[in-house]
Parts: structure tokens; sequence; C-alpha cells
């Protein structure tokens, strides 16, 4: 896991010292995606410069990056969950390694199958890949987008970074954002994964709904265990809500190491849980409790890192980002958490109420890489954390979208197939709890949103970039500016969703 950056020189213009300068500036800007002592691991030729910031899990010894064969060189930012099963497919096929490491199966699979290895990953990744024999490149990015990646193309340069601070002040670049599933090659954009376009196969009448759940049982446990395959410890954001609770319990039962953390407001009906349920269990759990002094205090920090100005992805974050420094100061590396499961599962209120609820699923989902998942990927790697997501495993979620919508939401509960497929895990008071919004169960509740509601009076960003993006909330104004005023370019959209509006209590409501 790491941060990658890459200048790539086009026509007749080679990379000079000017370049290679700036890739240095690139990767200093997220030098928090990795180790200290892996900062700026570069290979510089006259076509193109590149280099990665290494934060090392796997063959922690070893897995020096970048790797080179046959003329291949490869940047990666990312961990395979089926790299034992590639490992052995491509040995047989004669390919040797030198190392245990992931990025050596990437390459090798590059080798033995083109760009038609991408179809073959299950896992999260942002890669480049240069060519010495035609001086080409590809680039490409995971299914779910949960590694990011961000491009830049003008007429001299093509520029890559895994967050947009690495642009800087990048004269003539606009970065934006590279879709996942696609790879590029500097002359074809290509779509390679169409799981966010798997459908109910059908409406649930007629089907054996225990043979449903025993499957779904089947694969969670199969992506929590890849996901926990590790030598280090594992820390479980543990909100004690049922997602978070059953990924803790199931990586309890494939790794010796496993500690819960939890951050909420004293008294919060999160810590409440999450006490209880470790207590009973005997689970190793740090709790902090923190305060909206402390909220306040870290939203430079949240917006910096977030790279974010929607209201409500920066109220979640301030809770993500106290949970991942709380995981960093207890000397964790890696952690999974249970983010992905509300939307793949119709996990909240508004999918009850929407017209179309399979439709909002995938939709939700094809999002994830722009919400949650954004949240997660930079709160964590602020902290220099490697936060994996087992819903998001290749072949649950799969699975999960060709769901019939009759078991995910049943009788008025939410994720009923998830509930039947833990219930044997969990306790009835966590296998019941209903789904209770980051704000209300942290105890955030509507603070923060009245203090950035207030800052914002008298705010007026230059441009009416607030009035072109359509914000209409005092808030989404507050945190617009606090965005813009780290550097950040003015966006051509907002990350919102369109046709969904959030409440007076935080809450998603569909907007008709």
């Amino acid at each position: 896991m790491c941060g990658i950056a890459a200048i790539i020189a086009k026509g007749a213009c080679p990379v000079d010292a000017t370049l290679a300068s700036a890739l240095q500036s690139m990767l200093l800007r997220i030098s928090h995606r990795g180790d200290a002592e892996n900062f700026g691991e570069t290979r510089i030729t006259d076509r193109w410069a590149a280099g990665t910031n290494r934060l090392a899990i796997t063959d922690r010894d070893h897995g020096v990056q970048p790797v080179v064969r046959e003329g291949l060189t490869l940047f990666y930012n990312g961990e395979l969950f089926n790299t034992d099963s590639l490992r052995e497919e491509l040995v047989a096929l004669g390919f040797a390694f030198e190392t245990g490491t992931d990025t050596e199966v990437v390459l090798n699979a590059y080798l033995a199958w083109g760009k038609q290895c991408f179809s073959r990953f299950s896992g999260m990744y942002a890669l480049v890949i240069f060519s010495d024999a035609d001086s080409g490149f590809v680039v490409a990015r995971d299914p779910f987008g949960i590694k990011p990646l961000y491009f830049s193309e003008t007429g001299d340069a093509v520029l890559i970074a895994s967050e947009l601070k690495s642009f800087g002040d990048a004269e003539g670049h606009r970065p934006a954002e590279f879709e996942p599933g696609h790879w590029y090659d500097g002359t074809t954009y290509q779509r390679f994964s169409t799981v966010l376009d798997t459908s109910p196969a059908s409406d649930g009448t007629g089907i054996d709904e225990g043979a449903l759940v025993r499957t779904y049982r089947d694969l969670f446990h199969r992506a929590v265990r890849s996901h926990v395959d590790t030598d280090l410890p594992v820390a479980v954001t543990f909100s004690g809500g049922i997602d978070s609770a059953a990924v803790l319990a199931a990586a309890r039962r494939y790794h010796d190491n496993v500690v819960a953390f939890t951050v909420g407001f004293k008294g919060s009906a999160d810590i409440e849980v999450a006490r209880r349920y470790c207590e009973e269990q005997g689970i190793a759990h740090h709790v902090e409790e923190i305060t909206m002094d402390d909220v306040i205090a870290a939203i430079p920090a949240v917006v910096q890192y977030g790279e974010f100005f929607e209201a409500i992805d920066a109220m979640d974050s301030c809770i993500s980002y106290f949970a991942y420094r709380l995981i960093q100061r207890h000397g964790f590396k890696v952690a999974i958490c249970g983010e992905g499961s509300d939307e793949l599962l119709g996990g909240y209120d508004l999918f009850r109420t929407h017209p179309d609820p399979v439709e909002l699923v995938r939709y939700r989902t094809r999002n994830l890489h722009r919400t949650d998942i954004q949240r997660v990927d930079r709160m964590s790697m602020a902290h220099s954390v490697e936060t994996r997501v087992p819903f998001l495993d290749l072949d649950l979620a799969t699975f999960t979208l060709g769901l019939p919508f009759s078991v995910k939401i049943r009788d008025g509960v939410e994720k009923w197939i998830l509930r039947e497929a833990v219930a044997d895990l969990l306790p009835d008071y966590i296998v019941h709890r209903p789904k209770i919004r980051m704000p209300d169960g942290s105890g955030l509740k509507s603070q923060l949103r009245d203090y950035a509601a207030g800052m914002a009076a008298g705010i007026e960003v230059d441009g009416g970039v607030d009035i072109r993006l359509g914000l209409t909330t005092p808030e989404e104004r507050y945190f617009l500016a606090e965005y813009l005023k780290r550097g950040y370019p003015v966006p051509e959209k907002r990350n919102k969703l369109a046709g969904y509006d959030y409440d007076e209590t935080g809450y998603f409501t569909f907007v008709s």
C-alpha cells in the first residue's frame, strides 16, 4: 500500500530536471501514504518519471518498488486478495517469483495476460506500468475505486497521482478522477469491469432463501478471511453496528490478533454498545471520547486530507479522523471496516421510500469511491493506515448486487440477509440493532452542522462557485470555503449524489 505519482512526457518533450523535481514535490505532498523510511522510491528515464511512497505491509523486507521485469516497470498502490491463487497459476505457466509481494504478482500477471489481467484481480489498487519496448504505459484502477487515482493530460505531459494535493501548482494541469474499473494507455480509455452493472437475477419469487443466506455467509467469511491474511495485527473500526460487528467477529476466527477501536462523544450509543460487546467477548478494545472542541480543531486537517467540501462527508470524516489517529497511535498499519454494506444491502432509510430501490443500490454503490470510500481512504492514509473493505470483495459484492431486493429489506428490517447470515456470530442486541447513522451513533448529532452554519455567516466564495455548484445551505458554503483555502481546484460539479439531500437530522432523504 502506498501513494504513487508519475509524469509522462509526450511528443518530443523529454523529462528534464524540472519535471524530475516536480515529481519529488508530488510525492512529498502525499508522504503520509507511506512509511518515512520508504519515501520517494523513484525511477527517471528520458520519457517518464515516477515514484512511490511505500507503506510496507506484505514482505516488508524485500518488497521494494518499482518492480522491473522484462522491460516493464510497475508502480503500484494496493492490495490483492487473490494473490495466492494467481501466483499458483503463474508459477504453472513458468513464471518465477523473488518476493512474496502482490506487486510482483501484478507485474507477472500483466506479462502473462496483458490488459486482460485486470479482470482477474480481486482487490483494491491503482497502478501504472511502463514499457521500454514501445515507450508506452498503462494506468488502471480497481472496479470499486477503493484506491484513489487522479490524472491530468496536456499536449506536453500526462500527470498521475494518488491524491489531488499532489498536483499542487502544476501549471496548465487540471486533475480529473480516473474512473474505477478502467485502464488507459495514452490512446484508449477502456472499462474492464462490469461488476457495477450487475442486476438482481430475479424478483425473489420462488427462490430458495435458505440457499441464498448460506451462500452469502460463505462468501462473507471468505472475504473477511482474505482481508485479514497478514502477519501484522489487525484493527477494526467498531461502532457496535451490525456491519462492523460482523466484520470484527469474523476477523477473530481467521486472525489471532484483532483489536477493536471506537470513537465517539461521552455516553454515545456506539461507545456503550461497543464496550458491552467487547467486554462480553473478551476483545481487546480501545476507546477515545472526543469533544466538540476536538472536532472543531480537526476540521482544517479533515478537509486538507479528505479533499472534499460536501458537508455530510466532512462531518462523517471528523469521526473517522479520530478513529484512525487512535489506531495509528497504538501502532497498527492494517485495519478493516464495515463500509459498503449499507449501499449494497439497502441499509439507509431512503431505500424504503425510493421508487426504484434496485437502481438506487446500483447508483449508490457506483458512487462509493467519491463518498464513503473516499472518506475511509483519506482519513486512514492520513495516519499511514491501510484500511480494507471486505464488503466490497469482488465475489461478495457481485453476489450481493445480484440478490433480489426482497432479501435485503424484509418487513421493514434493512440488511435482512446479512443479519440472517451472521446470527450465529453475534448477540441479539447487535443482530437486531437498527441502522443508526454515524452522527447519531457517535453523539456528534447536529453539533458540527450547527457550528458550520454559524461560521458561514458572511462567507462569500470568490467567483460565485457556491452558486454555480448549487450549494443551498450555509454549512455547505462553509466547507467549500475551507476546501478552497487549501488550494484545491474549483470543482466542476459537487460530490453530492444527484436527487438526494439531508434533512434536519442529517439523514439522507429522497428529493422527488
